[in-house]
């Protein structure tokens, strides 16, 4: 079984941000992180935004999800300490099954 990832931010946020948090969450977790579109997310008008940032933590990766979890909160943590009005930050996690497997001509699948 996999595990689904989920930051949401919420809050002031700059235009840069969302893809600041990105790349940070990327190079601490070694994990593809995605944006998840959210229905009032990521307004370039600037104001109050929300945003998601996803990644599904796969049996055998290289970091237990504990470590990841932990991880992505110590980027979230860093992250909201940088600002004088932290925006609302929430860290999710759950199962998901696991992707189902690609036939591989090769093999004859």
């Amino acid at each position: 079984m996999a595990t689904r990832i989920s930051v949401s931010v919420k809050g002031l946020t700059g235009l840069d941000e969302p893809d600041r948090m990105l790349a940070e969450l990327e190079a601490a977790t070694g994990m593809s992180w995605r944006p998840e579109p959210v229905a009032e997310g990521r307004v370039l008008s600037g104001g109050i935004v929300e945003i998601i940032l996803v990644a599904v933590a796969v049996k055998g990766a290289e970091m237990t999800l504990e470590a990841t979890v932990a991880a992505v909160k110590g980027v979230v943590m860093r992250w909201r300490r940088e600002r004088l009005e932290p925006p609302e930050a929430r860290i999710d996690t759950e199962p998901v099954p696991d992707p189902a497997p690609v036939p591989d001509p090769e093999r004859g699948d």
